[in-house]
């Protein structure tokens, strides 16, 4: 198998130039020796493709399989001495260029070598695949348009055909411009809710400048446009109500960080940490409730960006809340030493919660929380006695980390205990098994 960057960009450096050599060929006039150290180039090209090819068939261990899916990549490797061979031909030759045959099998072939050229469809980071995907289809169109155009114009409707052409190139080069916009600048950006919104965002912009392009190019006639797009919108306006006002969600949710990324969240009655904010909707890993200690149920849901207008959405993370107030709840007889007994667990908790306290303070301190959260980390840990028929009811409350407060109630609860149980001649517990 092919392997290396080096290697990869040469092949991709190859397929690029393939493409040149085949613009050339068909748009230029060229005088008999340049046309030879053309076909003398295209020939080098297919060699290096033809032992890439074999090397990758070697290094199968089903070879007969990889032939079955691979074998059109073989017309990637054909020169362009053969289909200038063919056209000599009196018969066969004939028959080609009355069908464009020639031109039609070379540019396939041109655009196999792009596909064996990994580099071009693919890439460590998926911006820079895209970009590099998009870049090799604008490519492709452009050189399909100008070896195509005096045959598309000579075939009935080839108004339409060549426009269409043009659109799919607007439409790819605004997809490029917004890929560049990405790479170049958007990638920067440290945060990954920021990051993937402005950059769906800039998408969005860039396509919908396309559409105005192509929609300006097609209807020359502006009466005919603005009618024809008035009934055209009338109609989307009510097929497409619920698309619209999805989208217009996703753009409220961005604007307003509603929720981002990473954010554990209740929508409604749903409940889940947020994995992607997409145009329409938005994925969750379903997480449960209080009673199951918000453990992640491995679902996944999906929800429409609209139900955030009409929902209450209460959201969960150190973005929004830096601190929650975790609470054990446990029992007491009545002829415990109440202040002896409060003492003990302020003291247990707070050599507990110290380093995320100091966590926390500091966070505050930048000026990344609210007010009211610096109060209830100053606060500490607060002890509360609730009196029930046949005992106490015993309450500590304390902050915490979100993302941490589960584990700390589980291992709190150990160390309480413990430490209460070896003052049994201050603490007692209730007798019996019904607390």
């Amino acid at each position: 198998m092919r392997s290396g960057y080096a290697s990869e960009l040469a092949m991709a450096l190859l397929a690029v130039l393939s493409i040149l050599l085949l613009l050339v060929d068909f748009t230029v006039p060229l005088e008999p020796a340049w046309r030879q150290l053309v076909y003398s180039a295209d020939l080098l090209i297919c060699l290096i493709f033809g032992i890439d090819f074999a090397f990758e068939l070697r290094s199968e261990k089903d070879r007969l399989g990889y032939l079955k899916w691979h074998w059109i990549d073989l017309l990637a490797i054909v020169p362009a001495y053969a289909f200038a061979f063919f056209e000599t031909i009196t018969i066969i030759g004939a028959g080609l260029r009355s069908l464009r045959f020639i031109r039609l099998a070379r540019f396939l072939a041109v655009v196999l070598r792009m596909r064996r050229s990994k580099m071009l469809v693919a890439g460590e980071k998926p911006s820079k695949r895209s970009l590099l995907t998009y870049v090799s289809a604008a490519s492709l169109v452009s050189v399909f348009y100008l070896i195509f155009l005096p045959d598309l114009e000579s075939i009935p409707y080839s108004q339409y055909i060549i426009e269409s052409i043009l659109s799919l190139l607007i439409l790819l080069v605004a997809l490029i411009l917004s890929e560049l916009v990405y790479v170049l600048l958007i990638s920067k950006i440290d945060d990954l809710h920021s990051r993937v919104s402005v950059g769906r965002l800039v998408k969005v912009v860039f396509i919908l400048l396309a559409a105005a392009a192509i929609i300006s190019f097609i209807f020359k006639e502006l009466i005919i446009f603005v009618t024809s797009f008035g009934l055209i919108g009338l109609v989307l306006s009510y097929s497409l109500a619920p698309v619209i006002s999805n989208f217009f969600a996703w753009v409220y949710i961005n604007v307003r960080k509603t929720y981002m990324i990473g954010d554990s969240v209740k929508i409604g009655d749903v409940r889940g940490i947020v994995t992607d904010i997409g145009y329409l909707m938005t994925t969750l890993v379903e997480i449960g409730d209080e009673s199951s200690f918000w453990s992640v149920t491995g679902r996944m849901l999906t929800i429409p960006n609209s139900t955030v207008l009409s929902e209450i959405v209460a959201v969960y993370g150190s973005r929004l809340s830096p601190v929650r107030v975790g609470a054990v709840t446990f029992n007491l007889a009545y002829e415990s030493d109440l202040g002896a007994v409060r003492e003990m667990l302020v003291r247990c908790v707070s050599e507990y919660i110290r380093p995320e306290v100091e966590r926390m303070r500091q966070a505050c301190e930048s000026g990344s929380c609210a007010p009211m959260f610096k109060e209830v980390i100053e606060a500490g840990p607060r002890v509360i006695f609730t009196p029930e028929a046949s005992w106490i009811n015993v309450t500590v409350l304390y902050p915490y980390p979100p993302s941490k407060l589960v584990r700390s109630m589980s291992d709190l609860t150990e160390l309480m205990l413990r430490e209460m149980n070896r003052s049994p001649e201050v603490v007692k517990f209730p007798v019996g098994r019904s607390r």
